[in-house]
């Protein structure tokens, strides 16, 4: 830990990051170094999980899912880790510092067997939310909505993959309980 701030301190001092960026990234440390603390604590319960790194997507064609996802989720598409046949679509904070991303890939007769259980969706929790301008965006991009309530709309993808995007109010699942 201490040889990762000293090199934020020198990153910080040669201008490299901003003082808001140094702040919120020694924050996230601390938060970082508190939960691992916390985990090792934790040894008859399980792990203590921070946060979801990635969401594996097998799809018939990954192009139809990248493109889906980067022009209607604004995720950024990770070129150095677009192969031809996956793409890394990163979301939320930067890398390595608690972003997530989903892997859209082609399926290949390699692939395990079908599974018994699935992901049924992907919610992804956008910022600023204004219910109007998001049912616009959705009619914009020529998609319709598949289901959910104010606050909290469904599309399905390329592949009628059930994906919703919601505001923090209606899909706080700390708010909501068990619901």
């Amino acid at each position: 830990m201490e040889r990762f701030i000293a090199d934020l301190v020198k990153a910080f001092e040669s201008g490299q990051m901003d003082r808001r960026e140094f702040c919120q990234t020694v924050a996230l440390a601390a938060t970082v170094y508190a939960a691992a603390d916390f985990a090792d604590a934790q040894t008859g319960t399980g792990f203590k999980t921070i946060g979801i790194n990635h969401i594996s997507y097998s799809c018939p064609d990954y192009t139809k899912a990248r493109e889906f996802y980067t022009s209607v989720f604004g995720l950024e598409n990770v070129p150095a880790r677009d192969d031809g046949k996956r793409a890394n679509l990163m979301f939320g904070p930067a890398p390595g510092k608690g972003g997530s991303f989903i892997v859209a890939r082609n399926a290949t007769a390699n692939d395990r067997p079908p599974a018994r259980a699935l992901v049924d969706h992907i919610c992804v929790t956008l910022s600023d939310w204004n219910e109007q301008r998001v049912r616009g965006a959705i009619k914009a991009k020529g998609l319709e909505i598949s289901g959910g309530r104010d606050g909290s709309l469904h599309v399905l993808d390329p592949f009628s993959y059930d994906v919703q995007f919601a505001n923090i109010i209606e899909e706080n699942a700390f708010r909501r309980g068990t619901n």
